[in-house]
Order: C-alpha cells, then structure tokens, then sequence
C-alpha cells in the first residue's frame, strides 16, 4: 500500500542496503591505461606521418601561401638532400670500383630515362667538374649559361653592325681616299683630323680607281681600328690588273733608264776629267768667296750700323718734332739761371737746351704743383713767349690742392716748341 510523506511513522519500515566502498586504485589504473594507449596512438600516427609522410597532393589544403611555401620547401630540401646522397653513394662505389679496375657508373645512368644523348652528357660534366647536381644546381647553370648566351648574342650582333656590307660604288671623280674619309665621317661620325689619320695608316689606291668598282669599308669604334680595300665590281678591270699595269710600266721605265746608264758610263771619265779641273777652279773661287764673304760681312756690319743710327735719329727728330719742350719756376730764379731774358722790355727765352718735355702722340696735359718748386703755393702763372696765348693755345686749370693743370689746345701752335711757365709765388 502506498504511503505518503504526510503519513504517520510507525517505526517498522526497512532501510536500503549501503553500497560497497569504490575502489579506487583500480579506477586510476584503469585510467593510466586508457590514457596511455590514447598517448600511444597519437605518438604513433604522428610518428608514422612523420616517417611516411603522404604525398603533397594526399595532404590536406594549406589554408594560407605562407603554409604553402613552407611546404615546398621541405620537399625541395628533401630533393636535394636525397640528390646529394646518390652522388654520394655514386662517388663511394665508384672510388672502389677505381680500385678494382672495374667498369665504374655515371650519375645520369640513374636518370637515364627520358634524357637525350647530349643531356647525359651535360648532367656527367656537372658532376666530373663536381658541381651541384640537385635541381637548384642545374637551374643556376641554366641561368649562367643563358646569361653567356645573352652575352654572345650581343656581340654577334655587334659584330654583324660591323661588317662592311656591300660596299660604296666608284662614281666618276671619286677617290678612294675621299671615299674613305666620307665613310668615317658622315657614317661612323669620327671627326675630321681623326678619320684623316687613320686613312693615312692604310695602303690607299692614289689613282687607278675606275668607274663600276666597289669600295669596302670597316671600322671598329672600340679599337679604333680602321681598315678598306677596292674590289672589282662591275669594272672592266681588277684593281690588281691596275697595280700589274702599273707595274709594269715601271719596269719598262727602268730598262730604258739602264739603257741610258750604259751609255752615260762612256762619258763617265771625260765627266771625271773634267770634274778634276772644275774642282782646281772650285777651290780658286772659294778662296775669292771667302775674302768677298769677309767684305760683304763688314758692310753689312756698317750697313746694319748705319740704319740703327738713322732710325735712331728719326725716331728723335720725330719724337723732337712732336713734342712740346717746357720749363717752369719762379721768376726771379729763371733770371738767375738766365733762361728768361728782357731785350727792349719784351721777355724772351734764352738759347738754352730745355729737359722736360711732352710727346704731343700720347699726352695732351702736364701737372705743376708747389711741392715741386718747394713753395706753398702757385698764385700765378705767365707764358713765355708771348704769342703762346693762354685759353687758345693752352689752358690753365687751377686745382683746389694748389696744383696747375696745363693742356694744350691748340697742338700745330705749341708742337717743337720752347715754352716757359713764369710762376708768382703765392702767401698762405
């Protein structure tokens, strides 16, 4: 019969039995257990990815481009670590093989399949030269080769821009060194005084050159080499026919001029007699020669004396006739030294030879200043004679220092003459 909480106890009622104590010793073993093994197949699948790993293309999809080159270049790095060692393994079984005297392998015998004859042959120089025969090895001699390739293609091309090509054509009127010097200069732009030079160096057909032949030319810029020749071309003749012509002719030239020495020798003793008594006279005239030559020496000398002293007095005559002769001081002292005179009350200049002067060719104007007549000032000043006319032949220019500033205004009235400047001193 059911009861309910709100029932009254009546004491009888039996109580479950209590559960046994949990054994705990056999649940944590339990546990280790589980865990171990859990640890153990974890450990194992990585340890076994990492001893066989999958194919790149097996593995799941790198979620970022980093990942991605993080794993190719582990397999990169596998490649050429696995490279290596067959080079290794190849060298060591070689080496014993050298030994032995028995047939050794090459390393392209390993990569035999799919490569041709001259591949084998590339990939066993890279090794014999011991280089790098990984991928990165081979792909930085493609890059060195392709460089070299560039490198030589340049200067086939180069060489090709140099090549003379089919030549300029003979026109009538030209000249192979007109040619030449045209095709350095406006070709090639080598200046005028160069291109004549290197043209100079070469053996140039002077003449000969006829109409339908073909000029060459070739210049190399770098090693400022030079170089032409003349080909036939549609002339009727070979520039060697020319030269043999030429040639030719010289012998021919040369056979009459023996012809004409043969002769000549008959005359050679008549001319050596004769050449005797020439020589008896030469010696004669010599010695006339060297007295004559010793006359003409001394009238040189008198000649070339002669003209110095006739230059010498034109210049002065010139030099007398185109200067003005002055002199200048106080006028009592003038009297003294009696360079001024008074004949029938008129002042006159006597007959006295005057120093200082002025060449009327390059200067107009003299300066007097007290200093020079040892006074503190000048207060006035005269000109003697008295037809020299102050303002129309000369002027006078009194300066704010005391000094006396002459110019000659009218130079036909003063030139070659003696003028004397009468000076009054004056107190300060």
């Amino acid at each position: 019969m059911a009861q309910s909480l709100f029932d009254s106890y009546d004491g009888n009622a039996e109580l479950p039995p209590e559960k046994p104590p949990r054994d705990w010793k056999k649940i944590l073993k339990i546990s280790a257990a589980a865990v171990l093994a859990v640890g153990l197949g974890v450990g194992g699948y990585f340890g076994y990815t990492t001893l066989f790993p999958k194919p790149l293309p097996q593995r799941p999809v790198p979620p970022n481009e980093a990942r991605l080159f993080e794993e190719l270049k582990d397999a990169r790095d596998d490649i050429d670590s696995q490279t290596r060692d067959i080079y290794a393994r190849i060298q060591q079984f070689n080496q014993k093989m050298k030994m032995i005297g028995h047939k050794q392998v090459s390393f392209s015998q390993i990569f035999l399949q799919g490569l041709s004859a001259e591949e084998q042959q590339a990939l066993d120089e890279l090794v014999r030269q011991e280089k790098d025969p990984s991928y990165r090895g081979i792909l930085g001699q493609v890059v060195e080769d392709m460089k070299k390739i560039r490198d030589l293609q340049a200067k086939v091309t180069d060489l090709e821009g140099k090549l003379p090509g089919d030549g300029v054509e003979v026109k009538p009127g030209d000249t192979h060194m007109k040619l030449a010097k045209e095709f350095l200069i406006k070709q090639r732009g080598v200046p005028e005084s160069r291109a004549g030079e290197l043209v100079a160096r070469l053996n140039i057909m002077e003449s000969g050159l006829e109409k339908g032949m073909r000029v060459h030319f070739y210049y190399d810029p770098a090693k400022d080499f030079f170089g032409t020749w003349v080909a036939q071309g549609d002339a009727a003749r070979s520039p060697l026919a020319i030269v043999r012509a030429r040639e030719m002719k010289l012998i021919g030239e040369r056979d009459q001029a023996i012809a004409k020495a043969t002769g000549f020798e008959n005359d050679k003793i008549e001319l050596e007699t004769l050449r005797d008594q020439l020589k008896d006279e030469i010696a004669q005239l010599e010695a006339r020669k060297s007295m004559l030559e010793s006359n003409v020496a001394q009238l040189e000398a008198d000649k070339s004396k002669a003209e110095r002293e006739a230059m010498l007095k034109g210049s002065q005559l010139a030099a007398r006739e185109n200067s003005m002769f002055y002199d200048a001081d106080l006028e009592d002292r003038l009297r003294a030294r009696g360079v001024l005179k008074m004949f029938n009350k008129i002042e006159s200049i006597a007959d006295v030879k005057f120093t200082d002067s002025i060449d009327l060719r390059s200067s107009k104007s003299l300066t007097l200043k007290p200093s020079q007549f040892g006074i503190a000032e000048i207060k006035d000043i005269r000109i003697v004679p008295s037809y020299i006319e102050e303002g129309r032949d000369l002027g006078v220019k009194f300066g704010d220092d005391g000094t006396i500033e002459v110019t000659v205004l009218n130079e036909a009235a003063v030139k070659g003459q003696r003028i004397l400047f009468v000076l009054a001193k004056g107190e300060r």
